[in-house]
């Protein structure tokens, strides 16, 4: 049977708003447009999609799993014309982005800005947090984040290494107890981030130490303050304490311990069509980026 396409727009219109006046009135029709494209569909296929009444209008099992397909269908037709749009003409829209930290403060935020002034038609919102957005849901192209975990409808390019360094003041170790192995740790002050734990590299395998001190914070310059005060010792990517290491305000202990080359991801949703200017934006980074990487 030769199948036509006219009124699959309307019908999953009517299906997501469950209303024919609401579809109608959202494709700028008439609700008797409406209802003659859903009746021609009924008769085409012989099924019954919705059911009425006064009140509202639902739709049928076999209704159910039409509109599921249908619905994916359209989708990807806006999707590649997007992308046909998109590929015909210069760099411009806007990129919603979530990141967090020093990383985004320091190396990622001037590098964007810079892209910008290469693509001025182009505009970006960055969003600096530690939560784990729902890129769908929240609307955001990107997500700039350390160790990907590889969940459904994500995909992820690696922009970004980094070691993972523990500092301290020297003056600390000079009156602390011996600190010669990561299990010497449970003499020492351990100033906490967010995990209950430290990585180190044991025996050519990245082992957890849990960790205990007086001071906790989720923001790694506030722990570099209290480390400069002699309060105790800190891990961090090596990125947050360069400029301390260099100047010698702090020094790196368990230094043959160190866990190297943690990565940094640009992870994006697969369901829809990445646009040319979030490829483009991350292709950017990455060289620029790998300029800072130790």
């Amino acid at each position: 049977m030769y199948f036509k396409w006219s009124g699959i727009e309307e019908f999953v219109k009517v299906a997501e708003y469950g209303s024919f006046s609401k579809a109608a009135k959202s494709l700028n029709v008439s609700k008797s447009h409406i209802s003659k494209h859903i009746k021609r569909l009924e008769e085409q296929f012989e099924v019954i999609l919705f059911n009425r009444n006064t009140r509202n209008v639902v739709l049928t099992n076999q209704g159910k799993d039409f509109f599921l397909k249908c619905q994916k269908i359209l989708s990807n037709l806006e999707d590649a014309k997007t992308e046909l749009i998109d590929e015909a003409t210069k760099l411009k829209g806007h990129i919603n982005i979530a990141i967090a930290g020093a990383f985004g403060e320091d190396f990622v935020a001037p590098i964007i800005a810079s892209f910008l002034k290469k693509y001025p038609e182009v505009s970006v919102n960055m969003e600096f947090t530690n939560r784990l957005v729902n890129l769908q849901e929240e609307h955001f192209d990107l997500a700039i984040r350390s160790e990907f975990t590889n969940l459904e409808n994500l995909i992820s390019r690696e922009i970004y290494q980094y070691e993972l360094v523990t500092v301290c003041k020297s003056d600390y170790l000079k009156t602390a107890p011996a600190l010669n192995s990561p299990e010497d740790l449970d003499n020492h002050n351990c100033l906490l981030g967010t995990l209950p734990y430290w990585r180190f590299t044991i025996n050519n395998q990245m082992k957890k130490i849990v960790i205990n001190g007086n001071w906790r914070s989720n923001n790694g310059r506030a722990l570099i303050s209290a480390t400069n005060v002699g309060e105790g010792i800190i891990q961090l990517p090596h990125y947050y304490v360069a400029k301390e290491l260099a100047e010698g305000n702090l020094v790196q202990v368990l230094e043959k311990y160190a866990v190297k080359k943690i990565k940094y991801y640009a992870v994006m949703s697969q369901l829809h069509y990445i646009p040319r200017r979030v490829n483009t934006l991350i292709s950017f980074l990455k060289p620029s980026l790998q300029e800072h990487q130790r």
